[in-house]
Parts: C-alpha cells; structure tokens; sequence
C-alpha cells in the first residue's frame, strides 16, 4: 500500500509565508524588547477570553454568557499583562520552573512531599532572578524566538534540503539580534544611572581682578 503524500504548498504560498517569517523574525530578534507590551497584551488577552468563556460558561449556564464574560475576560486580561508584562513573564519563568521540578521526579505523596517544597522554591527563585534581570530576559526571549521564525521562513522558501543552512542562518540572527539588545539594555542603564545621579553644577570662578 503506497504511503499517503502531503501536497506539495504552491511555490507562491510557500515564499510569501517564509518572507512574512523571516520579516518576523528580524523584528523580534532586533527590536523585541519594543514589541513586547504588544504581545503580552494579546496573550493577555487570549488567556483572558479563554478563562472568561469557561467561567461564563459554567456559571451563566450558556453560550451567551460565556461570550460575554470573555469579552470582559479579554479586556482586563490585555491590560493586565500590558501594565505588569515584566512581573507576567517572570511569573510565567517560576510557574514553567516549579512545574518542572513537580513533574520531573513522578507524582507527588502528599502536600509536604519534598517534591511540592522543591517547586515551590523553585518558583521562587526563578520568579526573582527572571524579574531582577528582566530587561536582558525579555531580550533573550524575543531573540530566540526571532531566530526560530528566521530559521522556519528560510526553510520554507529554500525547500527541503536547506535545514543546515537555515539552521545557521537562524543561529546567527539569534546571536546577532541578542547582542544589539543587550547594548541597547546597557546604554539605556546607563543613561538611567546618569540621570538619576546629575553631575553637580560648579560654578566658574569669579573673574580675577
């Protein structure tokens, strides 16, 4: 029996995806950091309608209700994380850290289970780390995930065969976008420290006579 093939994406489809990816990709591996009130808010947003449904849902006992608790759930979850983006990322850091922790050595025996204590310290101590460096975070997150789009859109132009080179080429916009970033971060610090530290005016002395 002949294996099923996929069919093949039209060429025109194919470079039209893989360009928006790769344009993608650059934005988020350059200019990430600038992008990213935006995109928490729509994950916000997203996590917010998905919530509000199901709350609606089961309490109003329908579809309009959980319609319209979405729309509420939508807009409060789209401020929420624009307003608090750095403490919603380092809090989204701890939870995938305790999760990791609680699930990487089986099920748990009970509440005081050093499993249980071992996530919950783990949770703690990545949410403080992630939220103290959470400028260099944010633009490390974008630069990956801007190398990945990179990667995926030369790949699907290039067609199959390319995965090394794309791979590469994906690699290098990681590194290179991770670098500009983190040089704007520190230039950025260091006109914050300058200004929170003004140079004490002196005046000139006065004119001899």
């Amino acid at each position: 029996m002949p294996t099923p093939q996929l069919p093949a994406l039209d060429p025109t489809i194919a470079v039209t995806v893989g360009a928006a990816l790769v344009v993608l990709g650059l934005a988020f591996a350059f200019w990430g950091r600038g992008i990213w009130k935006r995109i928490m808010a729509l994950i916000g947003m997203i996590l917010g309608g998905v919530l509000g449904f199901i709350a609606g849902y089961a309490l109003l006992n329908g579809y309009i209700g959980g319609l319209v608790l979405a729309l509420v759930g939508a807009f409060l979850g789209s401020i929420l994380f624009w307003r608090l983006m750095n403490i919603a990322l380092a809090l989204v850091m701890g939870l995938l850290a305790a999760a990791l922790v609680f699930f990487a050595f089986g099920s748990p025996s009970g509440t005081a289970d050093p499993q249980v204590i071992g996530a919950i310290v783990a949770f703690i101590l990545v949410f403080a780390i992630s939220y103290y460096f959470i400028e260099e975070l944010i633009g490390l997150v974008t630069a990956i995930i801007g190398g990945i789009l990179v990667a995926i859109g030369m790949y699907i132009v290039r067609g199959i065969g390319s995965g090394l080179v794309s791979g590469l080429v994906g690699l290098g916009v990681f590194l290179v976008g991770l670098t500009v970033q983190e040089m704007k971060v520190r230039r950025q610090k260091k006109e914050r420290a300058v200004m929170a530290n003004p140079t004490a005016y002196v005046p000139p002395p006065p004119p001899s006579q």
